[in-house]
């Protein structure tokens, strides 16, 4: 189906072309020439490239902090704390290093905390006498 499209819009992309040899050097000197300008547009105008790959820059820098955002929103918040280094840091008060408080330990249950509450006795099987 793709080859079909391609085929169809070169068609008529030919069939839009000039079949006068004065009309076809004409577009053909106003490609060329529009090659040339697009080509050149920043030697003509350096500061406006110049703010165009700051503003460039900074889009990239936005787009990797999403890109590490929406992977740590996906991976859970049990991948972000043991990604963290065990001995951060942060600045406390009067210029001392205070260590962060580390989360509580994960998998603390005991067998009996994960085993099935009680459910009383089963249904009594069909054909079985109780004694």
């Amino acid at each position: 189906m793709f080859l079909i499209r391609v085929m169809f819009w070169l068609g008529v992309a030919v069939l839009l072309l000039p079949s006068d040899a004065r009309q076809q050097a004409r577009l053909y000197q106003t490609a060329a020439t529009a090659v040339e300008r697009v080509s050149s547009f920043c030697d003509r105008n350096p500061k406006v490239c110049a703010g165009g790959a700051e503003l460039w820059a900074n889009f990239l820098k936005k787009a990797e902090f999403a890109a590490h955002l929406a992977i740590d929103l996906v991976s859970g918040p049990a991948r972000r704390e043991d990604e963290r280094a065990p001995a951060e840091v942060e600045g406390g008060g009067g210029g001392r290093v205070q260590a962060k408080p580390t989360a509580a330990p994960r998998g603390t249950l005991t067998p009996n905390d994960l085993a099935p509450p009680w459910r009383g006795q089963p249904p009594p099987q069909p054909g079985l006498t109780r004694s």
